[in-house]
């Protein structure tokens, strides 16, 4: 996967913010779009040589929404938290296994758990957006802004990478 620029300023502000609940927005209907494009057995089959699958991205999507979530929900709640460092991947998803379930079962969890991130987001004051709490073995502390940013370029990122594969799936 090639990296794309950062499309979002670090910088906070009302334009900023509102690109990022767009981004995070419109991930839940290109996910939803993906299954009336494909059946059962495509969701399971790699996207190319030492690929992850539909569902494996999903899962690996799932897994970084959900720590994203928790440090953004922990800094808007507590004011003497640390969050712990959990890998998305390596401990997280080896836990709850998000890739052993069906494809459509994972976007409608996927989307129910974007409409709750979303509606914390969409209510916060502009202030809200720069709390944060230090996160265990880091020095630096990031803020509810950098968090949801981080996600939403991610998310964007994985999505215009699996469109890229599919496009040059389709075409043979």
């Amino acid at each position: 996967m090639t990296k794309m620029k950062k499309i979002i300023p670090t910088e906070i502000t009302e334009s900023n913010i509102a690109q990022i609940i767009n981004l995070l927005s419109n991930t839940p209907r290109k996910l939803e779009d993906l299954c009336t494009r494909f059946s059962d057995e495509q969701f399971v089959k790699p996207l190319g040589t030492g690929e992850r699958s539909l569902t494996e991205n999903i899962a690996h999507l799932l897994h970084c929404e959900a720590i994203a979530s928790e440090f953004i929900y922990l800094a808007l709640l507590k004011n003497e938290a640390t969050f712990n460092d959990i890998h998305p991947e390596r401990e997280y998803g080896k836990l709850l296994r998000y890739d052993l379930f069906p494809f459509k079962s994972l976007v409608d969890y996927f989307t129910f758990r974007r409409t709750v991130l979303l509606r914390v987001l969409t209510s916060l004051k502009a202030e809200q957006w720069s709390r944060s709490i230090p996160e265990k073995g880091k020095i630096r502390q990031e803020s509810v802004y950098w968090r949801a940013r981080s996600l939403a370029l991610h998310e964007l990122e994985h999505i215009n990478d699996i469109e890229i594969k599919l496009a040059k799936l389709e075409v043979k």
